[in-house]
């Protein structure tokens, strides 16, 4: 196994956890104020990474290759093997039509910016094709146009956060009054996802115990850090409330949209609004590939469907089909199911890796391989820590609904 595929891995983990939607964490999180939002960040980092290193000792025992149906049938029997199919099917079609969406919007503004508008179904099966065709090619090419994509991703975050930069005010950054709130963990667990692609990536590493450690813990850091900072940046520049201010921006509804627009018009810097469009973009598309690639891999697993040329043509069509009809048929009904997304995360890369590893443990046979990840204690507060999230999220989509 190569550096590169190493690097590659680690990549994939970033542009997974990375999307457009990461703009706007500081908005969701402002009112903790920046010590206690940085806290929470920990938190949640913490406990995504110890689902994840459960769902790689998990799937190292049951054989690299297998993926989240076969593992929960194995350790956790018919119940767990069924509750993972739903969850998975909901929150991935879900994230894929989400995301089918916002890549047909750019495929749009491409034609359009050539003079050859096209209609949005049209950019929707053009967007579709382009992704299958990627995927279709396996691991390797994936990765391979993930690093260019996420090339651009770091340059747009880093050009980005110059620019931000010289207006941080320390005044403003630690003004906010701190308000303990639970309100924000389920949307900050959701930013730490990338649990999803172990599975790909154990396979694609050759089931490298140390590696894969390595690949996560580093693959994982590094958003922490870049949530972190943009974290800091907002906070430092926008004030709590006003006219130009994260109020307003939380009240607009879409805050993904307003945020650039607020901060145009505070310090007037046109790279502001570009800089959040060009890291938009990337962002959508790396997390597109995550999603879309987990999503193939869970299906092989779960249908024992071979990876030759026919099957991986059924494959692609049992991926992105059922997406590309959500985004035609029912436009409204994955974005209601992605309202509930951090339970289904909670419970597919929380609860149910925990729960694998803790009957991993009973065997004594199983110990030397799943190491200090199986303490009983440490799971029992990461299956706690996952309920709770859940509870909160219950709560707020009864909010949201009444």
């Amino acid at each position: 196994m190569s550096l590169k595929n190493s690097v590659g891995a680690v990549l994939l983990i970033i542009g997974t956890s990375v999307g457009a939607a990461v703009l706007a964490l500081p908005i969701a999180t402002a009112q903790l104020g920046f010590i206690g939002a940085t806290l929470t960040y920990f938190i949640c980092w913490f406990f995504m990474t110890i689902g994840a290193l459960c769902v790689l000792e998990a799937n190292l025992s049951a054989g690299f290759g297998t993926n989240m149906v076969s593992m929960s049938e194995l350790y956790l029997g018919k119940m767990g093997k069924w509750i993972t199919w739903g969850t998975y099917l909901i929150l991935f079609y879900a994230l894929s039509a989400s995301y089918l969406t916002g890549a047909s919007s750019w495929v749009m503004h491409f034609f359009e910016y050539f003079q050859n508008p096209i209609s949005s179904n049209t950019a929707a099966i053009i967007a579709t094709i382009s992704i299958m065709a990627i995927i279709f090619c396996g691991t390797y090419i994936t990765d391979l146009i993930n690093r260019i994509l996420m090339l651009g991703l770091f340059a747009a975050f880093i050009l980005l956060s110059l620019v931000t930069m010289q207006h941080v005010e320390s005044e403003l950054l630690f003004a906010i009054k701190p308000k303990f709130d639970l309100q924000p963990l389920p949307l900050i667990i959701t930013a730490f996802g990338y649990a999803i692609i172990v599975p790909t990536l154990t396979h694609y590493l050759q089931g490298n115990h140390q590696q894969l450690y390595r690949v996560i813990i580093v693959g994982s850091i590094i958003p922490l850090f870049m949530y972190l900072l943009w974290e800091l940046l907002i906070l430092g520049t926008l004030p709590f409330s006003g006219d130009i201010s994260l109020t307003t921006v939380g009240m607009s509804g879409n805050p993904v949209t307003e945020l650039p627009k607020q901060l145009h018009q505070k310090f007037n810097h046109p790279f502001i609004t570009q800089g959040m469009s060009y890291f938009s973009v990337f962002a959508l598309f790396t997390s597109i590939l995550g999603v879309c690639l987990s999503l193939f891999d869970f299906l092989a697993d779960g249908l024992k469907i071979k990876r030759n040329i026919g099957g991986k043509i059924g494959l692609s069509a049992i991926t992105f089909l059922p997406p590309l009809l959500f985004v035609y048929f029912f436009p409204q009904g994955f974005t209601f199911a992605l309202s509930f997304a951090g339970i289904f995360v909670s419970l597919l890369l929380g609860i149910l890796p925990a729960l694998m590893v803790w009957r991993l443990s009973n065997h004594q046979s199983e110990k030397k391989i799943i190491g200090w990840v199986a303490n009983k204690a440490l799971l029992s507060i990461t299956i706690l820590f996952f309920l709770i999230v859940i509870t909160i999220e219950c709560h707020n989509v009864y909010e949201l609904i009444y």
